[in-house]
């Protein structure tokens, strides 16, 4: 569906949901003072319930198919991973609801992602299916507010559309089920994340998951995605061109990613230019990586490694050990075997 036709069909659906909250208050305000309670309660516990419940279809499909969920926001709920610990904390209700899977292993992956895919709306609908009986049956008011919020999220993702939030469950599955651009690229880095987490290095995987891939538009979330991961499979490789080139590129699209996201590139810059001996490159791609570097994942220990090996100076030796320690306690932290090997493998190469 076209992005206004979309448009069009979300502020339907919102209309739904406001005619909804209308009627379920109607007539709990002519049940009584209780019964309006009872429904705003009901509808409070809908804009609660009914993303958790999604959110949960999507992780519970996801652990059926060997896949590791990376991270989960919903309500005003998170989940991540960071330095090989599971974290929780609260996030803005207003972000979007969405999950992140790695699958664990490689094969079988367009069944395995139309699954996880459609989990979402399978538990959000049994959801609603089950709500909606129980308030037949017991005719109860914050039951009926419940409703109207659960029924809008089922609605809202049932439809093949893309809103400015991205694409619906429905629109990712028809995208599996027919091939287009988008998920085919998806399909492929599905498959070199499994594999990668299975301990396979970059350079052990076919070439045809990076490359043999559709050329996709610079706005398209899995254009950087791929390009990141062709990245690593050149620097595996030693090919430092190749990986220049892809920075390069994403360099290029870099209006169309997150800020988190441009930190990290910042940070291969800075490890790029240091190679080739840039060192004001280096430091000005440093500085806009700042807030990445001083975290302890492996890339930033490698990244700032790397920096203090070639520019530290006559100095530099016990500076290098520390971060050498570092980068090592980061390594064994890291849960993707493919990912650590390769961290492995780029500091070894500066001794």
């Amino acid at each position: 569906m076209k992005k206004n036709a979309s448009t069009i069909y979300a502020i339907l659906v919102t209309l739904l949901l406001a005619t909804g909250f209308l009627f379920a208050f109607y007539f709990a305000q002519k049940a009584g003072v209780g019964a309006m309670i009872a429904c705003l309660v009901g509808l409070f516990l809908g804009f609660v319930l009914a993303p958790i419940v999604h959110e949960t279809g999507h992780i519970l499909f996801a652990c059926v198919f060997h896949m590791r969920v990376v991270y989960a926001k919903f309500f005003c709920f998170k989940i991540y991973e960071r330095a090989g610990k599971t974290r929780f904390t609260f996030a803005s209700p207003f972000a979007p609801d969405q999950t992140q899977v790695i699958p664990k292993n490689g094969g079988n992956m367009q069944k395995r992602a139309k699954a996880y895919t459609l989990g979402g709306l399978i538990l959000g609908g049994l959801f609603f299916a089950l709500v909606l009986t129980f308030a037949l049956i017991f005719n109860k008011f914050f039951l009926w507010g419940i409703l109207p919020y659960a029924g809008y999220l089922v609605l809202l993702n049932i439809a093949p559309c893309y809103y400015e939030s991205g694409k619906t469950d429905m629109l990712v599955y028809i995208g599996l089920k027919r091939g287009y651009d988008a998920e085919k690229t998806m399909l492929s880095a599905m498959e070199i994340q499994g594999r990668l987490y299975a301990g396979e290095r970059f350079s052990d995987i076919e070439r045809k998951w990076f490359f043999d891939l559709p050329q996709l538009a610079e706005d398209e979330p899995l254009y950087a995605v791929i390009l990141d991961l062709r990245y690593r499979y050149y620097l595996d490789k030693g090919d430092i061109l190749g990986a220049s080139d892809c920075l390069n590129r994403l360099v290029c699209a870099q209006e169309y990613l997150l800020g988190e996201e441009r930190e990290k590139l910042a940070a291969e810059l800075a490890y790029i230019y240091t190679l080739q001996n840039d060192r004001e490159k280096a430091e000005e791609s440093g500085k806009c990586a700042r807030n990445f570097l001083q975290g302890d994942s492996a890339t930033a220990k490698r990244v700032l490694l790397a920096f203090t090996y070639v520019f530290g100076g006559e100095e530099r030796k016990e500076a290098v050990e520390t971060l050498k320690e570092q980068a090592q306690s980061a390594i064994a932290n890291e849960r993707i075997k493919g990912v650590a090997l390769l961290e492995q493998e780029l500091i070894s190469r500066l001794a």
